[in-house]
């Protein structure tokens, strides 16, 4: 009885994420893989795509997840997509490469530009630091975003030990 009860819970709240995030407003952003792309989509100059692009990697730097060791890392991103980086206090974290970067024009927006990465599971997308999908881009990169991945990337302060990028864990039978 009590495995049935513990079912419907997580039914039920399965079902109210699923309709959250379906009806949560969109927002329209720029996704680009590199800045080349960005150049030859057109939407912006040489100048803009570098400048976003370096904002970008600063941002990747303070917001990306962190993992104690690169097997939970590459379990979240795929063999060789992650680095390690030594912290100030002298230990060292395991990153995942950024693998392209979000922005948007700054007028009446709240998007800010930062990094994005892929995951193992759907490499052909990409995602927000806070683990937030990013719609399929069009050909000059457009996409939609749901509006709560729009805002400034929080900084990382913390190492996560196992897999969970974002509010998502894996796992696997051997």
């Amino acid at each position: 009885m009590k495995r049935s009860t513990n079912f419907k819970l997580a039914l039920l709240a399965a079902t109210a994420l699923t309709l959250t995030a379906c009806s949560e407003a969109k927002e329209e952003v720029l996704t680009y893989p590199t800045v080349n792309a960005c150049i030859k989509a057109g939407v912006h100059g040489a100048a803009t795509c570098e400048a976003e692009f370096s904002k970008a990697q600063g941002v990747h730097e303070k917001s990306a997840p962190r993992y104690a060791n690169s097997r939970n890392c590459d379990a979240e991103f795929g063999y060789n997509r992650c680095y390690q980086q030594r912290t100030s206090s002298g230990s060292s974290v395991w990153l995942p490469f950024m693998m392209g970067y979000m922005l948007a024009p700054r007028i009446g927006s709240s998007v800010y530009t930062q990094p994005l990465y892929q995951t193992r599971g759907d490499p052909n997308r990409f995602y927000t630091s806070g683990g937030g999908r990013v719609g399929a881009a069009t050909s000059d990169g457009r996409a939609k975003v749901a509006q709560s991945q729009t805002s400034r990337p929080q900084a990382r302060t913390r190492t996560v030990s196992r897999g969970g990028f974002g509010a998502r864990a894996t796992s696997s039978a051997s």
